[in-house]
C-alpha cells in the first residue's frame, strides 16, 4: 500500500485675427468636448484596471478556451483553469513526487494489474456535496468517451476501455472501473509502472457533468467543483475569476483573477505597472533584468534538447565525439549568458540523473578520448522551425566560424525531423524528457536504438528490469554517439514580490496554493 503523507497639452498655435468671430470658436470647442465625452462611452473598461483587494493575485494567460469539454489537447496555460477548479485522485508536487489529493491511499494488487484507491472522507464538491467514489467512476466515464484517444492513451490499458470507445462493450458492466461505498477501484489489461504518474495530468482531474464545460460561459454557475477554487464570473472570456472554496485553506488567495493577454511582451507591460502579478515565460530578452530585481522564480522543466547524429552519414564516431565536444563548449559560453533559461545536460539524459556522478564521469571520459578525427570542413545542422531553436542554432554556428575552421550550417525545417535525414549530419531534437515515463522518452527515439534493446523494453515484465535495460539504452545511445543530451529548459517565472509559494508542479501546471503577504 501506498500512503500518501503547495492635450498635456499640445499647444495649437492660431494666428487670431481681430475680426475672429469668438463666438464660432466657443461653438466647435464646445462641440468637441461633447464628442470627446461620447466617444470615451465606447472606451472598453477593462475589468483588469479595477482596484483589487489586498487578497487578489492577477494571473496573465494567453488564451482563455470557450470549450473545457476536453482537457488533454489543451496547452499547460489553458490546463491550469482546470487545476485551479479540480482535483485528482493523486498529483505531482513541485518535485515530481506522487502527493494525495482526492486519494488518501492506493493499494497495488495483483503484480500491478489492479489499484486500489482509498478516497479521502473529508472531500466534498463546492455545493457542498460530499464526493463520492461513485461520481468518480461516472467522471471517467465521460473522460473515455469524450477524450481523443492519444490524450487518454493509458486509459486505453485498463480493462474493457477499449472495447467500450468502439462499441462492443457496454461501461457499466464491461470496465474495469468499479466503486464501493469508500473506494475506487481501477483493472488494467497489464501491468503499468507510470500509471499512477498519468493519473496526474489535467484530463484526470475530477470534473461533473463533463459535457456542460463545452458551454463554459453559459454553465460555470451551476457547475459543482472539486478543486480549491470555483469559477465565479467569466467577462466577455478575457477574464475568469476564480472565488476561494469555504473548503479550502483559508490561507489560499481569496480571489484569482485570469486574464488574457495577447503575447508575453503585453502581459509583461501590463506586470511592470501592477497590473498583472504572475506572468508565466516572460520574453526571454528580460529574464536577466527581472532576475537581478528579484522578480524572476526559475524552475526546472522536463523540456529538452538532444543532438542525433544522422545514421546514413559518414561521420565517424571519432568525428562525432569531436562535433558534440564542440557543440557543448558553444554552449557553455551560451548557458553562460542565459542561465534562467537553460541548464547543460551535462551528459544526463534526464534531468532526475543529474546526481548520479559515476554516470556522468564515465560518459565525460569517453566524450574526450579517442583518435584525431578529421571533420568535414562543412557540416550540416537541421532542426524544426522555431524562434528558440533559430537562436541556438545561430549561436552555435557563429561560435564554430569564431573558434575552429569548420563551417556548421543550420537548417530550419517545416517538417518533422526524423532518423533517415540523409542530406544532413546531424539534427537538434526537442522532448519532453519526462524521467517518470522513460519509456515513451525512447519510443520517440526508437529509431536511433537497436532492435534488440528495443525487444527487451517491449518483454520486460518488472519495473527493475525495464530500469535496467533503459539505463542500457543510454549507455548504448552514448557509446555509439547517436543521440547525446545537449540542454534541459527552465520555466521562468515573473511574479509580483507579494506572492508566496509561486511554483509549478511535476505536469509543468501552476499550483494553485498561492497567498499574499
Amino acid at each position: 500500500m501506498i500512503i500518501f503523507h503547495n492635450i498635456g497639452y499640445n499647444y495649437v498655435y492660431i494666428n487670431i485675427e481681430r475680426r475672429v468671430n469668438l463666438k464660432r470658436i466657443f461653438v466647435v470647442l464646445g462641440l468637441f468636448v461633447v464628442s470627446i465625452i461620447f466617444l470615451l462611452g465606447f472606451v472598453d473598461q477593462n475589468p483588469s484596471k479595477q482596484v483589487k483587494s489586498e487578497a487578489d493575485i492577477v494571473y496573465s494567460i494567453n488564451n482563455i478556451p470557450s470549450n473545457l469539454e476536453t482537457v488533454g489537447s489543451l496547452s499547460k496555460r489553458e490546463q491550469d483553469i482546470i487545476c485551479a477548479v479540480s482535483k485528482g485522485l493523486v498529483e505531482l508536487d513541485t518535485n515530481g513526487e506522487l502527493v494525495p489529493a482526492l486519494a488518501e491511499s492506493v493499494d497495488i494488487r495483483d503484480n500491478g494489474i489492479e489499484y486500489d484507491f482509498k478516497i479521502r472522507d473529508d472531500v466534498y464538491w463546492s455545493d457542498g456535496n460530499k464526493i463520492t467514489p461513485s461520481e468518480i467512476v461516472e467522471f471517467f466515464r465521460e473522460v473515455v468517451t469524450l477524450e481523443a484517444e492519444d490524450d487518454i492513451e493509458p486509459l486505453l490499458n485498463i480493462f474493457g476501455v477499449s472495447e467500450y470507445r468502439s462499441g462492443n462493450k457496454s461501461f457499466n458492466n464491461g470496465v474495469g472501473i468499479t466503486a464501493t461505498d469508500t473506494n475506487l477501484i481501477i483493472r488494467l489489461n497489464s501491468q503499468d509502472s507510470n500509471f499512477l504518474n498519468e493519473l496526474t495530468k489535467p484530463q484526470y482531474r475530477l470534473r461533473k457533468s463533463v459535457i456542460l464545460w463545452e458551454e463554459l460561459a453559459s454553465n460555470y454557475t451551476t457547475i459543482p467543483y472539486s478543486g480549491n477554487y470555483s469559477i465565479a464570473d467569466i467577462n466577455s472570456l478575457n477574464e475568469i475569476t476564480l472565488k476561494r472554496n469555504s473548503t479550502a485553506d483559508p490561507s489560499l488567495a481569496k480571489t484569482i483573477h485570469m486574464i488574457k493577454d495577447d503575447g508575453e511582451d503585453l502581459a509583461l507591460a501590463a506586470f511592470e505597472i501592477g497590473e498583472r502579478d504572475i506572468v508565466l515565460n516572460p520574453p526571454k530578452s528580460q529574464l536577466s533584468r527581472l532576475s537581478k530585481e528579484d522578480k524572476l522564480v526559475s524552475i526546472p522543466s522536463n523540456k529538452s534538447t538532444y543532438l542525433a547524429f544522422n545514421k546514413n552519414n559518414i561521420l565517424s564516431i571519432d568525428d562525432r565525439k569531436e562535433i558534440y565536444r564542440l557543440i557543448t563548449k558553444a554552449l557553455e559560453d551560451y548557458e553562460a549568458n542565459n542561465q534562467s533559461l537553460i541548464k547543460l545536460a551535462d551528459g544526463s539524459y534526464f534531468r532526475d540523473e543529474e546526481q548520479d556522478l559515476s554516470k556522468l564521469q564515465d560518459r565525460k571520459v569517453m566524450s574526450s578520448v579517442g583518435e584525431e578525427s578529421e571533420i568535414p570542413e562543412v557540416v550540416y545542422l537541421a532542426c524544426e522551425e522555431s524562434l528558440l531553436n533559430k537562436e541556438i542554432v545561430d549561436y552555435i554556428s557563429n561560435w564554430f566560424a569564431d573558434n575552429t575552421d569548420i563551417t556548421l550550417v543550420g537548417s530550419l525545417l517545416r517538417e518533422e525531423i526524423t532518423s533517415d535525414i540523409s542530406y544532413y549530419d546531424m539534427a537538434i531534437i526537442n522532448l519532453d524528457a519526462d524521467y517518470s515515463d522513460k519509456a515513451e522518452f525512447y519510443e520517440v527515439i526508437s529509431p536511433y536504438i537497436s532492435e534488440e534493446l528495443i525487444n527487451k523494453v517491449s518483454i520486460s515484465k518488472t519495473v527493475e528490469e525495464q530500469k535496467e535495460i533503459l539505463t542500457q539504452i543510454e549507455d548504448n545511445l552514448f557509446e555509439n554517439y547517436s543521440v547525446l543530451p545537449l540542454i534541459f529548459y527552465n520555466d521562468n517565472i515573473a511574479v509580483n514580490s507579494s506572492i508566496e509559494n509561486i511554483n509549478l508542479d511535476g505536469n509543468g501546471n501552476l499550483k494553485f496554493e498561492l497567498t499574499k503577504k
